[in-house]
C-alpha cells in the first residue's frame, strides 16, 4: 500500500494548515486506490504555529485581553500543553492579520501586547515556552516585549521612550528589572533566517510588507542600529548580526538579548516535536505546500524544511509541493522535490481567488492521485 504524508503549511488568508490537509486528503481519496495517508498539518513558526502544536501536543487554550500592534485592546490566545509547556504565536497579539492596509505603521507598531501575553501565560507556571514569531506587523526589535516584562527603556530625560521603532531613536539608557520576570527557558520558532540589521535584515527584507517606503526603511534601520548600540553599551551584548535575530521585525533579537532565548529553525523544531522521522521512514510521497512558493521559502519555510529533512531520513521519498503562487526564479531545488504545482493551474481567472483556495487544492490533489502518484510509482521514478 502506498504511504503518503500530507503536511502543508497554512495558505495565508485562504486556509489553515488543518483545512488544507483536510482538502488534500479529500482529493487523494478520489483516486479510489488503497492509500495509507498520514495527516500532519504543519507550521514553521509563522501564524498558525500554536494551533498546529496544540493539536498534536494537546492541552488547553486560554484567552487574554492585550494590546494589538497599534495599541488597541484585542483578545489573544496562548496554549498550555498537558506536559506544562506554553505555546504562543506572537501574531495572536501583534500580528499583521489584525490590521488593514491603512493601519500599517512600522514606526509605531509594537510588540508590547506579545509581552503581555507572555506575562499572562507565566501565571500558569510553564516549564518552557515555545514562541512562534511569524506574521508580525512590528519592527521594534522586541523593545515592546522587554518593556511589558519589566525593562525600562529611557530617553535622555529619564522618561520611557514611546512604544514602537520610533522610540528606539530616542533611547539613552536600559534599566534591567530588579526581579527576573521571565525565568523559564524560551525557544523561539523562527520562520526566517535573517539577522536584525543589514541588507538582508529585518527592515530591508520585510519592511515593505509592513508599510515602509524606501525612505522609511533608512530611518527604521537607523533606529534599530541605535538600539543595538545602546544594548552593547548597557548590557554588553551584541546579537544584531546573529542568525534569525531579524524574526518578527527583530522580536527574535529582543528575546535573545533580554531573556536569553534560544533561536531555532521553527520547521526543524516542529518536525522533531511531531516525530516526523518515524512517519517519513517508510513513506512513498510527502505532499506539502504554502500560499506562495518563492525565494523566501528557502529561508526556513515548511516545504524546504520538509524536503531537506526527508532527504536525510528517506532519500527515496518524493516530495510534492502545492502552492497558490509559484515563483519563476526558484533556482535549484532539493533533488527529492519532484513536482511543484500551482493549485490555480487550469482554473478560470474568476476562480483564482483566496476564497477558492480550499476547492482548488482539493481538485489539484485529485489530479495528483489520478495522473501522477501511481504513474510515478509504476514507472519507477522513486
Amino acid at each position: 500500500m502506498m504511504k503518503i504524508i500530507v503536511a502543508p503549511d497554512s495558505f495565508k488568508n485562504s486556509m489553515t494548515a488543518k483545512l488544507a490537509t483536510k482538502q488534500i486528503v479529500a482529493g487523494l481519496k478520489q483516486a479510489k486506490q488503497q492509500i495509507d495517508i498520514v495527516s500532519l498539518p504543519m507550521a514553521d513558526g509563522g501564524e498558525g504555529t500554536m494551533s498546529v502544536l496544540m493539536d498534536h501536543l494537546k492541552g488547553e487554550l486560554y484567552s487574554r485581553e492585550v494590546l494589538d500592534a497599534i495599541g488597541r485592546p484585542i483578545q489573544a490566545q496562548f496554549g498550555i500543553t498537558n506536559s506544562g509547556v506554553a505555546v504562543i504565536d506572537m501574531a495572536s497579539a501583534s500580528g499583521i492579520e489584525h490590521l488593514n492596509s491603512s493601519e500599517l505603521n512600522p514606526f509605531s507598531a509594537t510588540t508590547y501586547g506579545t509581552g503581555q501575553l507572555i506575562k499572562a501565560c507565566l501565571t500558569y507556571h510553564p516549564k518552557k515556552i515555545y514562541l512562534g514569531v511569524g506574521g508580525s506587523a512590528t519592527n521594534d526589535g522586541g523593545a515592546g516585549v522587554a518593556m511589558a516584562l519589566g525593562y525600562q527603556l529611557l530617553n535622555k530625560f529619564g522618561e520611557p521612550i514611546p512604544l514602537g521603532n520610533i522610540g528606539l531613536g530616542e533611547l539613552k539608557t536600559i534599566v534591567t528589572p530588579e526581579k527576573d520576570v521571565l525565568s523559564v527557558p524560551v525557544t523561539v520558532l523562527n520562520d526566517v533566517a535573517n539577522s536584525l540589521l543589514g541588507p538582508e535584515g529585518a527592515t530591508n527584507i520585510f519592511g515593505t510588507q509592513k508599510g515602509a517606503s524606501s525612505d522609511d526603511k533608512k530611518i527604521l534601520e537607523e533606529n534599530l542600529h541605535h538600539f543595538s548600540l545602546i544594548v552593547q553599551q548597557d548590557l554588553n551584548l551584541d546579537f544584531a548580526d546573529d542568525w534569525g535575530t531579524g524574526g518578527a521585525g527583530g522580536l527574535s533579537y529582543g528575546l535573545k538579548t533580554f531573556f536569553s532565548a534560544q533561536l531555532t529553525s521553527g520547521i526543524k523544531t516542529i518536525l522533531e516535536l511531531l516525530d516526523f522521522k518515524k512517519d517519513c521512514e517508510d513513506a512513498d510521497f510527502i505532499i506539502t505546500g504554502e500560499g506562495s512558493f518563492d525565494t523566501q521559502s528557502k529561508n526556513g519555510k515548511v516545504p524546504f524544511g520538509i524536503a531537506e529533512m526527508a532527504l536525510q531520513i528517506n532519500p527515496k521519498c518524493q516530495v510534492i509541493i502545492l502552492a497558490g503562487k509559484v515563483s519563476s526564479n526558484l533556482g535549484d531545488l532539493p533533488k527529492n522535490i519532484t513536482l511543484v504545482k500551482n493549485i490555480n493551474d487550469g482554473q478560470k481567472l474568476v476562480d483564482q481567488t483566496l476564497s477558492r483556495g480550499p476547492e482548488n487544492i482539493r481538485q489539484a490533489s485529485e489530479w495528483l492521485a489520478k495522473n501522477f502518484l501511481f504513474c510515478s510509482k509504476l514507472n519507477g521514478l522513486q
